[in-house]
């Protein structure tokens, strides 16, 4: 049934003035576009790069991700709409849906009984679980309750399920740390140690720390050489330390020795995420990204809920140039509930945001990220600095741009980006942003 305009305008006022969609105001503007070009007439016009050029008021040959920055945005646009329809919005009588494949807004007229529909099998599944006389129908209200849930699901929602998959897991370990005392304690030493050198692998572009890490790791292959932790680790250091090394002798056998741990790692322990997961970084490293995504894509499945893993992936879909499986894997909705500092989550979240043309978001995470403590690199900064400049915050952009050039005054900066990034294009983005800000390299 088609809704009359006035009432796709009106349905539109609400969404905007909707708890949902407060402070999210790219995403607002980026609505009200489609909706009233919807309404003038001019459906077919609503692609990507108009968007691009009418919302964001960039050209849309300007670069290639272009495309990127609006596929990401109507995929926030949609779960935002989603959590409107589901709470606040619930008994409005028009509903805004932008379906995927395609940018143009649709219309859905909902009468009574449709709203009394949505709400029915919600109560009658408590039902079901409160008084029920088999197991079966148990089990059965229980994947509706579980499936309902994950439907309507939201940031706050995300954050507090990972903090229980976080409990579950420390009590897990705690039970094996518990086991392996009793029964082996120098290979609980080993992992302690393993542990306690992981915290010590970022800022990757700190060559003394990440030596210091793969000493420690070294030495926890001394204590238990049956432990693939050790091996990982030093993989992972190894990696990190010959990746960024000036080329020569001693990039060629730090490059070798990381694959020798990573194959070690992997021999001990296939089935272990962190070993496919450094055998993928050290793909990366040595540019062969078809196969360090596909060894990375294999960790996450291995297991999908261990946060150092998906790091790891979100830094090698970042150079692939996924920056989408970047921001889904570094995610806060993720990685927020984490005891401690240092870790890069943040840094590898306002990085991908910059390269999509989010460049609220990295400035804001990358901000959060050097007040929490964590790693502090050229490789962060000048996405901050760059994100500033893309933004129109010249000034402050100009500001840390000097700053820049203080901590680093030798940076390589331009040498880390080429050298890691499989498309050369997204290295001059960064460096040309740079440069525009006042970075003289």
């Amino acid at each position: 049934m088609k809704t009359p305009k006035g009432d796709e305008l009106s349905a539109l006022q609400k969404v905007l003035a909707s708890d949902e969609f407060q402070g999210a105001d790219r995403l607002k503007s980026f609505l009200e576009y489609i909706v009233r070009e919807h309404v003038e007439g001019r459906g077919d016009q609503i692609l990507g790069k108009n968007i691009i050029e009418d919302v964001y008021g960039r050209s849309s040959r300007r670069d290639g991700e272009s495309a990127n920055i609006v596929r990401v945005d109507a995929g926030r646009l949609r779960r935002r709409l989603s959590a409107y329809y589901s709470n606040q919005g619930a008994n409005d009588e028009v509903w805004i849906h932008v379906d995927k494949g395609g940018y143009a807004p649709r219309f859905e007229l909902k009468t009574e009984s449709d709203v009394t529909a949505q709400t029915i099998p919600i109560k009658q599944s408590v039902q079901q679980v409160s008084k029920p006389p088999f197991m079966g129908m148990l089990v059965g209200s229980l994947v509706v309750a579980i499936a309902l849930a994950a439907w309507v699901l939201w940031p706050d929602e995300l954050e507090q399920r990972s903090e229980i998959i976080l409990l579950d897991r420390k009590s897990e370990q705690k039970l094996a740390r518990g086991v392996l005392f009793e029964t082996d304690p120098v290979a609980l030493q080993a992992e302690n140690l393993a542990a306690e050198a992981r915290q010590m692998l970022f800022p990757a572009t700190q060559p003394t720390r990440l030596l210091a890490a793969l000493t420690l790791f070294e030495e926890t292959i001394s204590l238990d050489d049956s432990y693939y932790g050790g091996f990982a680790g030093a993989a992972q250091a190894a990696a990190m330390f010959g990746g960024l090394a000036p080329l020569g002798e001693q990039h060629a056998e730090m490059m070798r020795k990381a694959r020798s741990f990573a194959e070690e790692a992997v021999r001990l322990d296939p089935t272990k995420a962190w070993s496919q997961s450094v055998l993928a970084f050290v793909n990366m490293f040595e540019r062969n990204f078809a196969e360090a995504n596909r060894l990375s894509e294999r960790a996450v499945s291995l297991d999908p809920d261990d946060l150092f893993t998906l790091e790891i992936d979100a830094i090698i879909a970042f150079f692939s140039g996924d920056f989408e499986r970047a921001l889904e894997n570094s995610a806060p909705a993720k990685h927020e509930g984490r005891q401690g500092s240092g870790y890069p989550w943040r840094n590898i979240y306002g990085n991908a945001s910059f390269h999509m043309g989010n460049y609220d978001d990295s400035i804001s995470l990358l901000y959060e990220a050097a007040a929490n403590g964590d790693p502090i690199s050229e490789i962060n900064t000048a996405h901050l600095i760059a994100s500033l400049q893309a933004s129109g915050r010249h000034a402050d952009a100009k500001r840390h741009a000097v700053e820049y050039t203080k901590a680093w005054p030798d940076s390589r900066i331009e040498e880390f980006m080429l050298r890691l990034f499989d498309d050369p294009q997204h290295a001059e983005n960064l460096i040309s942003t740079l440069r525009e800000a006042g970075w003289q390299g």
